[in-house]
């Protein structure tokens, strides 16, 4: 391959992995959350949280399985100890000092030691199982949290996008007006005056188009960023706002579904924190029982004057034996210790209740929220359709000559106000009838 050749292939390249990295990619409201959910830094940090409770449990277990340890000691005695030898015991009837050590020693040992029986650690062998479970249960919320973020900033583009395309279609309708009102000026049956304002009208509707277009490329990076998409990644949302609405709307028997607690992730949690907690108790109260534990240890020690002449001696030392520790008085420790835990039970039952106080409250508002945003829909529809009609009535008017062009003016700002109540009351069903599935707890 010539070397010209060879530029324009990785030229290609690089221009398809540039083309490839900003490729367009579409989003439905529920791809987007799964995304978010598999990619998010909150799902590895639980992986995390979930890998360290499986440590601490191997840990605690541990601690009562059999304990083996080597160990190897060499000590050489530049002044070796004696001891004073009285006279009677040495056979010269001179006395002195005699001394039992060489000064070279080496010592090898093996110790073994298991824990026969302890209340507590069998108690702290099933916290750590609880734990566990705990940490699971704790992990079960940060997906709905991060659905509720991305949701809520999925709908909030299409809500700017919905009224992005009535601006759009407004601006159309104007500029239709514009062309009819410019053919009756060349006709000289009205004032230049009417072309200007029909004029500043369009370009104030374009400015406001614009800017809304920038507010959606914001809009757009927060979801992105509540997705954990690149920042550079180009996106589109699938999911169109009438649909979403006219789902949202026939649903109206989630305004009546009752409450499972239980389905609540946070609520699970807060009750293995309780049964965790009672658990601290036992664990303490099983302190005051004795506890048995055996050991052995195998040796060799090693003396001689001199290690590099052969002779020397070699020391055995083995033995096995039992422990048996009994509790008598710790200062009042197990006890301050037992009191504690129990606050933190007591603590945590009356977190619980007030979660499903709140929760019931949380259900109770987001159905009631639901209820109205429909009604305030049917407002808001009616107050349109009239804002239309009195807009179509006043450009008739105005072209045929028998109405003021201020009266148009009035009717189209009218006209857009009640447009934007319509979409701001449609977006409320929507967002309303979702806090009602998280409230219930219905998102795996």
């Amino acid at each position: 391959m010539s070397k010209r050749n060879l530029k324009h292939l990785l030229l290609s390249c690089f221009v398809a992995i540039s083309f490839a990295a900003n490729a367009q990619q579409n989003f439905s409201v529920e791809e987007a959350v799964q995304y978010a959910i598999r990619n998010h830094s909150s799902t590895k940090k639980d992986v995390i949280k979930i890998a360290d409770a499986e440590a601490q449990m191997k840990a605690i277990k541990a601690t009562g399985l059999p304990q083996l340890n080597g160990s190897a000691e060499y000590q050489y005695f530049i002044e070796v100890p004696a001891m004073p030898l009285p006279k009677e015991f040495d056979p010269t009837g001179e006395g002195g000092t005699i001394a039992f050590q060489k000064r070279n020693n080496l010592n090898l040992g093996l110790n073994a030691s298991m824990l026969a029986f302890d209340g507590s650690y069998l108690v702290a062998l099933k916290a750590a199982k609880l734990y566990r479970e705990y940490v699971r249960s704790q992990t079960e919320i940060t997906p709905i949290t991060i659905r509720k973020n991305v949701t809520d900033s999925y709908y909030t583009v299409l809500i700017a996008e919905k009224n992005k395309a009535q601006l759009e279609k407004n601006i159309n309708i104007i500029q239709t007006l514009r062309k009819e009102v410019g053919e009756i000026y060349k006709a000289g049956l009205n004032e230049k005056l009417d072309v200007d304002r029909i004029d500043l009208s369009i370009s104030n509707l374009q400015s406001t188009i614009n800017v809304l277009s920038r507010n959606i490329e914001i809009l757009k990076n927060v979801l992105k960023f509540q997705m954990q998409l690149p920042m550079d990644q180009q996106i589109t949302l699938t999911d169109n706002f009438d649909v979403i609405y006219n789902e949202a709307q026939t649903e109206q028997s989630k305004s009546v579904e009752q409450l499972n607690i239980q389905n609540r992730p946070e609520y699970r949690s807060i009750g293995k924190g309780i049964e965790l907690a009672k658990l601290d108790i036992d664990r303490f109260k099983k302190g005051y029982l004795p506890s048995l534990s055996v050991f052995g240890s195998f040796g060799r020690g090693f003396q001689s004057d001199n290690i590099f002449k052969s002779g020397g001696l070699w020391i055995p030392t083995s033995l096995v034996g039992i422990k048996l520790a009994v509790p008598i008085y710790d200062g009042g420790a197990k006890k301050a210790n037992i009191q504690r835990a129990q606050i933190v039970v007591e603590t945590n039952i009356i977190d619980r209740n007030d979660f499903e106080r709140a929760t019931n409250l949380e259900v109770i508002n987001a159905q009631q929220s639901y209820l109205n945003a429909l009604e305030t829909v049917k407002d808001k529809q009616k107050s349109l359709d009239l804002a239309q009609e009195i807009f179509r009535v006043s450009q008739v008017k105005y072209k045929e000559g028998i109405g003021a062009s201020f009266e148009t003016q009035q009717a189209e700002a009218e006209l857009y106000s009640a447009q934007a109540g319509l979409i701001q009351a449609q977006s409320e069903v929507i967002t309303s009838k979702f806090a009602i599935e998280k409230a219930l707890g219905n998102f795996e």
